[in-house]
Parts: C-alpha cells; structure tokens; sequence
C-alpha cells in the first residue's frame, strides 16, 4: 500500500480532476442558451419547475463515501470501485473488504483515523459523467485543497479556449500537478473524507434547488462507526462535518438531521456563517437539552458542522482567495492539526516499542527514503531547548554585538522570510511539557518574533547562537572559529548602517510607517551569502516557508558539509539530535542531477536549479555575484539576475536586498501591491488580475519615490506590519485601518462581480 506522489504533466485535460456535488455553473449556462428565462425567472413560477422537472428530470445517485478504508486501502485490482455509486451492493462490498483485514493490521494503523468529513449535496451531471467528485474545471474545491496539502489539481486554463480561468490561475501557490487517484490519496490520506448529503434524487441539470425526492445517505451511521459494522468504530473518529455548497447545502443538512443535532451530537462550527445558518437547529438543541449551555456538550463525541462558502463557481459572491482563506481556517487547519497530533502519538508509541537501532537495522535506505517522500509531515516533533544547546561549547561565552535595541531586533529580522538557515530555541527546561511553540526541523524562524533566541548558520563555516535580550543582542559561537565571528556578524547584519536615523527620516515621510516604527524596532535588511540566497530563492517560488526550509534542508544534507549535531527534545522528552549542515557549494554541486533534486521534493524547481548552476558557473561563480554589489543601479543587477532560470523579478529583488546591498530594490507581492494602493496610489490595484511588469515597476517606484534614503529597508518594515505574527503588537487603529481596507476592497470586487454577472444576464 502506498501512496502515489509527485506526477509533473504540466498540460490541461479535460479529464483532469475536480468538480463538485453542487455545480450550479453548467445549469445557469444552460438555462442562458434555452432563452432569455433567467434562474429568477424559473423560479418564479413553482408550477412551471415541477412541469419541467417531471417531463426531463432524472434520477441519479451519488458515490460512496471516499476515505482510506476504501481510497488506500482497497485492493489495487478493486480500484473500479472506488467511486461506485451508493447502492447497498457496492457498500457490502466495501464493508466485506474491510472485514477481510484484521483489527490489529499494521495496514489499519498506517493512515489516521477519519477526523473531517466534507460533504457536498449531490454530484453535479459533470461529476457523474466523469465519475469524479467536484469535477468541473471552474469548481473551486480541488483548487482550494491542493493549496492547503501540497498539490496543483490542474493547469487551470479552459480547455476550449486555452486561457487561464483568472479567478484560479494567479493564486495557485504549487505548480506539480496530480491525478485525480492521487489528489484523492493526498486527502484521505491525513485523514479527510468526502461524501454526499443525498444519496439519490430527482433534478434537472446540477442545481441543489431543483433536487427533488431525496434519499439521504446513512451519514450519522459513518459518524458514529455503525455503517462498517463496528470496524469503522476504530478506523473513524469524525470531529467536524464541513458543508462543502455554503447555506444551501446547509438547510439541505439541517432539514434532514435536525434530531442529530437535538440529540446533543452535534454543535455549530466557530464562524460567522456555520453560527447563522445553524441558529434554529442550535436553539431547538438547547430546548431538547433543558437548555444546558455549551450546545450540547453534554456528549463526549460532539461533532462540529461547519458551513463555509461554496466551492461551485456560483457561489459568485466570495473571490477564491476569500474561499480559499475560511476553507482553510475552518477545514484544513484543523484537520492538519489533528494529523499532526495522531502522528506524535503514533510515533511516541514506535519509539517505545523498538529502539531505534532496531528499525534502522529492519528498514532499508530507499525504503526510509521512499516513506519520507511520502509523508514527510509524519517526522516526529523536536525542539530545541537552551538549556540542552548551553551544554555545546562550553568554553564560548555569550559576546556582545553591542548594538541598541532600536538597532536591531532579530525577532523582527530573523522571523520575516529574508533567510531561511534560522530555528528557534525555546527557553523552557521543562521536558515534556505541552508547548505551544514545538518546532519541528523543517520549520525556520518564520513567524516567532516573541522568541528570544535562535540558533543557524548565517557564515559558511560556523554554528552561530543569537539571544536577543531587552537591551542588545548576545551570541556564541556553537561551531567552527571564534576569531573573526563578531565582525562577520557586524556584517551580516549590516550594523555599519545607523537605522534610527532612518525610523525617524521615514517617519516624516510616512505618518503610518511612523506608528509602525514605534512598535516594531530595529526591523534590518540582512547581508547573506549571495550563493546561498540565489538558490534559496530559487525553492521559494509558490511555496510558503515552512516546506521552503524544509527543502533546503534536504538541499543542504544531500550536497553540503556536515557542521554538528544539536540536541533535541521530543514532546514526551525523548532525546534526540539534529544534523546541521553547511549550504552547497557550486562544486559540491557538479555532480547533483535534476531527477536527484526531483526525488528529495524540490519539484519543477530542480530544473532552475541545475540549469542555475550551470550559468553561474560559466558568468564566473561566486565572485560574479559578489560584483553586484559594487553596483550603484538596481534595476541593472534586477535584469542580470532574471537571466538566471526560475528567476523572475520579485525573487531578483529579494536576491538584490537581502545579499548584494542593492537598498533600492523593492521585491513586489501582491501584499506589497496592496500596501502601495492602499497607501499611496489606489490605481495600481485596479482591475488587475496579475502583477504586470508595467505594474511592477509603478509600485517599486512609489516607495522609492517617497522614500528618498534605504527605500528597500523601508518597503520591508512596511511588509513586516501586514504578518499576522505582528498584529498583536501593532497600534488599534493601524490594524482597524487594515481590516477596513481589507473589508472595503472585497466589497468593491465582489460589487464589481456583480456589476458583469447583471450585464452578462
């Protein structure tokens, strides 16, 4: 049994996987060609709908419910029947399946236990047709998914006209792309299932409003554990049910499961939208609950339902970065997080049974590195404690950079995504103790600006430690030569540059940045290695910075130098050790082939890589990039670096700033370009569904134009602001400004989708 990844076909099929039980999009484009009778129309007259609905209605059945149980860990030469319809003949067979495996099958203990259940209405004609779920290409939710665990559903360009679907095409933040079998696997396999409310019906073309004669599938009893005949019991532990269609598939849940939720089974989910759809049924459960406050948690199994926006393309009203925001809030999030939690305790009970000696010695080389390519996120959570890393180096004592607070603060530099070679130490000594702050070794600095201190490898050949406390900051050599250390540190942190002059000239040239330079001090631009930050970046495009890290630490083991071994603690005390290594050098990268890169998870990126390496090589290697920066025009070193493969201009920018001095470099994002609309000059958001180069250049421009010294460092205190790890400690009326722009912006897009949806009809 194992778990299909990484396929790279970068073309477009009409076969390719998504789609949704509710794809209202096919039936309003029919309803268009059938005359000028809109959906208001058609709903005018009741009569009218059930005339049409008995002269060409059909009746159809939804799939059976997609977990591991019948995804994975069915038979491979059973694999027709994954997406069998619901009839009692197809679920006897899966139940017979299961029975076939023992309760103690090492197979059984392989995937988590279900804990999300996303249910759509009823598939649409394109999911039935394709025998798909969430099959049609303008359906958000495969989009959305492959987004929050690691995959790209499809090109998401129309396969009729050959352009990008805009509203999809931009956001995407992965471009490997996977077949329908394996986005299904990437689900299930961390536990999520996908069903259907209605297991057969009546209706006309996709519509959930023209279902009719409904027959709803046995869901309580896939919750509870009674479908499977007690094995789901073991194998399904449902927390939430998500409702896949928004409001719509909501009543449809609520018309057919009211007792469910008077029962005292089942709560309403946290936001806004599951509180108001909810309300009734929740009022009805407390009543049946004499009242009891705390929505029927009077059971120890309650389940949360949660209504989010509608994945179908109809759902007009949300923008599919909104979609994708309280999919991933109230869906994804979650159910990673119970992931993660069922894999601690999985791996906790592994190390308790065997010694690592021992699975070493009964697992083989490609077989651990075939499971890490396949679950990578089931590594066991480590920290690193400051106690445990005082015990290195004793004779190094803590030395002072001697430099003010107001100077340099490495919560706000070394946390932000400038570098990626940072990890947090965690001052507690209590092993074993919960902790917010667990870190697992593919995750860097990013975010953590209340930590006080870090440990990485910011020189070539040293392990460095930095304590930052209320007055300066402190560090210690943990490897390599003390002499010189204090003075390359200077350096990278470019201390020979006063910043509180600059907070106070920026302050008179921005009334805003001057109440974020208050509460945010001594945010610096750092000076790295330009090799090291060339490829770095090169692993950042469409990625966030976790797997970012994640991979350059593959990267690193694979080609680099072995430096020393830290000490770790696990969750439960367990000590460990962690490997550091020195980042590549262009010759220890000679040999390195883009198939080897492809098999350590670096995707489409090997390709920039090798053929990166291969250019730099012959421009003259290291000494070509350190010759930038003696360069006084930034744009000029922008158009050298955008030579290099995978390499455009927001990564030239960020590889300019953050290692060739280049201070008038401005990397544009879209956070950037809303900082510039917001702030400066609304017509450079517009109607714009991509950062053109012309775009590009007007917003760079209006911070170097309002910025007269370091516009770089400027841009970046700014962009620092919009993290949501500083919200908390930036002024009320900062933030209430932000959240009114933000509020205000989706208002105007969603009027303006508005505004062509009313001209269109």
């Amino acid at each position: 049994m194992s778990i299909r990844l990484g396929t790279t076909s970068r073309y477009f099929s009409s076969t390719e996987a998504g789609g949704g039980p509710e794809e209202q999009h096919s039936a309003l484009v029919r309803t268009k060609k059938r005359g000028p009778a809109t959906t208001k129309r058609r709903a005018k007259s009741s009569s009218d709908a059930t005339a049409e609905s008995s002269s060409s209605a059909s009746r159809t059945k939804s799939f059976q419910p997609a977990w591991w149980g019948n995804i994975i860990a069915t038979p491979p030469d059973a694999k027709s029947v994954v997406h069998s319809h619901a009839t009692a003949a197809s679920v006897d067979a899966s139940i017979a399946m299961l029975k076939t495996r023992k309760r103690n099958d090492p197979s059984n203990q392989e995937f988590p236990p279900v804990h999300t259940l996303i249910l759509g209405t009823h598939p649409s004609v394109v999911s039935l047709d394709r025998n798909e779920m969430y099959a049609h290409p303008q359906n958000a939710f495969w989009y959305i998914a492959g987004d929050c665990l690691g995959f790209r559903r499809s090109a998401a360009v129309s396969s009729t006209t050959g352009k990008p679907y805009a509203s999809f095409h931009d956001h995407l933040r992965y471009h490997e792309i996977l077949d329908y079998q394996q986005q299904l696997e990437q689900m299930v396999s961390r536990g999520f299932a996908l069903w259907d409310i209605v297991a057969e019906c009546e209706r006309v073309g996709s519509l959930d409003t023209d279902i009719k004669g409904e027959v709803v599938n046995p869901i309580r009893e896939f919750c509870e554990g009674s479908l499977y005949d007690g094995i789901g019991s073991e194998l399904i532990s449902i927390k939430r049910i998500v409702i896949a269609n928004g409001t719509t598939g909501a009543k449809m849940f609520v018309k057919h499961f009211a007792s469910w939720f008077e029962d005292g089974k089942l709560c309403a989910g946290k936001n806004e939208m599951s509180k108001r759809v909810f309300k009734g049924v929740m009022n009805k459960a407390k009543k049946a609950n004499n009242n009891s406050s705390g929505d029927g948690a009077l059971n120890e199994r309650l389940i949360e339902v949660v209504c989010l926006p509608g994945v179908s393309p109809a759902a007009a009203k949300f923008t599919y970065l909104e979609k994708r925001d309280e999919w991933e809030r109230g869906c994804y999030f979650p159910g990673l997080k119970d992931y993660e939690d069922w894999n601690k305790s999985r791996q906790h009970k592994l190390d308790t049974c065997e010694t690592p000696k021992k699975i070493k010695s009964e697992t083989s080389t490609s077989e651990v590195e075939s499971n890490e390519r396949r679950t990578p996120s089931k590594m066991p959570t480590v920290r690193l404690l400051s106690s445990d890393l005082a015990t290195l180096a004793p004779e190094n004592e803590w030395i002072d950079l001697e430099v003010p607070a107001q100077e340099l603060r490495p919560s706000a530099t070394l946390t932000t995504g400038q570098c990626f070679n940072w990890l947090v130490v965690e001052g507690s000594t209590a092993c074993g103790a919960a902790d917010t702050a667990a870190l697992s070794p593919q995750k860097s600095a990013w975010g953590t600006h209340d930590a006080k201190e870090w440990v990485g490898t910011p020189l070539k050949d040293r392990v460095i430690s930095i304590r930052e406390t209320a007055k300066t900051t402190l560090f210690r050599v943990l490897c390599g030569p003390k002499d010189g250390a204090k003075e390359e540190l200077r350096s990278y942190f470019r201390l020979e540059t006063p910043l509180a002059p600059l907070y106070e000239e920026w302050s008179k040239q921005d009334s805003r940045l001057a109440r974020i330079a208050k509460a945010i001090p001594g945010v610096r631009i750092v000076r790295q290695d330009p090799h090291e930050c060339l490829f770095s970046f090169i692993c950042s495009s469409n990625n966030n910075i976790p797997r970012i890290t994640k991979m350059l630490s593959s990267f690193r083991e694979k080609y680099g130098m072995f430096m020393m071994e830290l000490p770790t603690r696990q969750d439960h005390g367990e000590v460990g050790t962690l490997s550091l290594f020195s980042f590549p050098t262009l010759s220890s990268l000679a040999d390195a082939t883009e198939s080897d890169l492809r098999m350590m998870g670096l995707g489409y990126r090997a390709k920039f890589i090798i053929e990166t390496r291969d250019l730099l090589k012959e421009c003259g290697g290291d000494d070509y990039l350190l010759n930038f920066r003696t360069q006084q025009d930034a744009e000029a070193v922008q158009e050298e670096l955008i030579k290099f493969s995978g390499i455009g201009r927001k990564v030239a920018d960020c590889i300019a700033l953050f290692s060739l001095d280049q201070d008038d470099a401005i990397p544009v994002d879209v956070h950037v370009q809303h900082i510039a609309s917001r702030d400066y000059d609304p017509t450079v958001l517009g109607e714009a569904k991509s950062i053109t180069p012309t775009i590009y250049r007007r917003v760079g421009n209006l911070f170097r134009d309002r910025f007269t010294h370091y516009p770089g460092w400027a841009h970046s205190l700014l962009f620092v602001a919009e993290l949501p790890s500083f919200r908390d400690v930036l002024p009320d009326d900062v933030v209430t400004e932000m959240d009114h722009w933000r509020k205000e912006e989706q208002r105007k897009m969603r009027a303006m989708k508005e505004g062509k949806k009313n001209k269109t009809t």
